[in-house]
């Protein structure tokens, strides 16, 4: 019989608020949130043996604790159509995207195989509770919690992420070949992003409990080592500063549908006879720079609530089911005024100053609200 129906599942606790940042977590292996963003995020890796001390802990008393989610709990959640899950086969290397039946996953002791699935912390509370922890690091960076269950030999193969990224290991082991390697170049004749010329510099056997942090760009290999590893994946995002102005620009302009003055008609009586008619002329220029000074669209301040209106966008995938019964507004603030409001844990809320965007909108209440 597998470990798994002989250990009593990890129940990871909510992280509580107003954590000390400038004290030792065990989580970081004995560093501050404040040391580590300032010695290793976007930087070098971190090994942290024991992140989760409960494992080992529970080792010690010889009663070992199993994964906050069961494997069946996890091929339950694959074969949902909402959910983005992918199974990778090695040997040769193929994938496919879900929902998945459960008879189409692999036995946990069958070899190379690996079943992805993201957006976890929407879909369980452990996994939205691990979240918590990492809220030292802006809510507008993080983008989800990805868990990797895999039979032994299963892995995605040697490759590097555009983002930074904590490795959790909850059950199983798994081994971490890493690189800091120039040449990220691709193997072109792969369906997966699988480097071509992969070059281990160190490696790690990581057991339950231990974490693994890696910036952005930093080639690495993860190979379970036993039937059912389990892998959570704390992954950030990293947009391109393209896809982040045109996003705010174009809630910007959207914007600008409810301005009166900007329905006035140009007009240029000062405008001279000109021996240049294909050249644009100077007087629009100038009125149009004016426009731009008077509505403030030459400040970064002016982009900053569509920016921020993106940023707390829902991941594409979520999906809201409304009450059975919904509250009067005056039923909702009554009880609000008793309890705190939890958010879906699909939601996303941003606070850009005194505003608050919440699921790509401007939720603040009254319109006199300053940034």
């Amino acid at each position: 019989m597998n470990s798994f129906y002989l250990s009593k599942p990890y129940d990871p606790p909510q992280a509580p608020q107003n954590l000390p940042l400038d004290c030792p977590w065990a989580l970081l292996g004995g560093i501050s949130p404040e040391k580590f963003m300032k010695s290793y995020w976007h930087k070098k890796p971190l090994l942290v043996r024991g992140a989760i001390p409960a494992f080992e802990l529970a080792k010690r008393l010889g009663e070992p604790l199993g994964s906050a989610i069961s494997p069946e709990e996890l091929f339950n959640i694959a074969g949902d159509d909402v959910v983005e899950s992918r199974l990778i086969q090695a040997k040769p290397w193929t994938f496919s995207n879900g929902p998945f039946k459960k008879k189409s996953i692999p036995p946990l002791d069958s070899p190379d195989w690996t079943l992805l699935l993201q957006g976890m912390e929407a879909r369980h509370p452990a996994a939205a509770k691990i979240l918590s922890w990492f809220r030292f690091i802006p809510d507008a960076r993080l983008d989800d919690l990805m868990i990797s269950i895999a039979g032994p030999g299963g892995g995605v193969g040697p490759h590097f992420d555009s983002y930074d990224v904590f490795l959790i290991q909850m059950s199983g082991r798994r081994r971490w070949r890493i690189s800091v390697q120039k040449d990220l170049s691709l193997n072109p004749k792969l369906p997966l992003k699988i480097l071509q010329n992969f070059k281990m510099e160190q490696e790690w056997d990581l057991e339950p409990g231990d974490m693994l942090y890696l910036p952005p760009h930093v080639a690495h290999d993860g190979i379970a080592l036993d039937g059912g590893c389990q892998t959570w994946s704390v992954g950030f995002r990293a947009q391109s500063y393209k896809e982040i102005l045109q996003e705010g620009l174009w809630r910007l302009a959207e914007s600008l549908e409810d301005i009166p003055v900007l329905e006035q008609r140009f007009a240029d009586p000062r405008q001279r006879a000109t021996r240049f008619p294909e050249q644009l002329p100077e007087e629009i220029i100038a009125q149009v720079s004016t426009k731009l000074r008077e509505l403030k669209l030459d400040r970064i301040e002016t982009f900053l609530p569509g920016i921020t209106a993106y940023l707390s966008e829902p991941k594409p995938q979520a999906y809201f089911d409304g009450p059975a019964n919904p509250l009067s507004p005056k039923e909702f603030q009554l009880q609000i005024s008793k309890q705190s409001l939890v958010p879906h844990p699909q939601t996303r809320l941003l606070a850009l100053g005194k505003r608050i965007y919440c699921n790509g909108e401007d939720v603040t209440s009254g319109q006199d609200q300053q940034t």
